[in-house]
């Protein structure tokens, strides 16, 4: 499975990081298919090369977490809503504030 993840280039206490495409199964700094872009969290400077991560994105390559963040701050995907599912009952509390209301 391909992954767009981050790798980390730098100094020591100077990170800076690439977006990569490649293999889930390789180590964080080995091989690389394809650089996509790169990221500076000291100057928040991020650089995308949106036609190609939108081409690996309909291929089917799947963002980390990290490289997703980058990636809907960059414009390039949506925000994950994330939907509460609250079940049962509500609580005492909550049903006397109810009432209140």
């Amino acid at each position: 499975m391909v992954k767009i993840r981050l790798t980390r280039t730098g100094k020591k206490n100077y990170a800076n990081y690439r977006l990569v495409i490649t293999n889930n199964r390789e180590k964080r700094d080995s091989k690389v298919i394809e650089y996509v872009g790169n990221y500076n969290p000291h100057t928040k400077d991020l650089k995308l090369e949106a036609e190609r991560i939108n081409y690996w994105l309909g291929v089917g390559a799947q963002p980390s977490d990290s490289a997703r963040g980058l990636l809907v701050k960059g414009g390039l995907v949506k925000k994950p809503e994330y939907k509460k599912n609250f079940k049962g009952e509500p609580g005492k509390k909550a049903k006397e504030r109810n009432k209140a209301e």
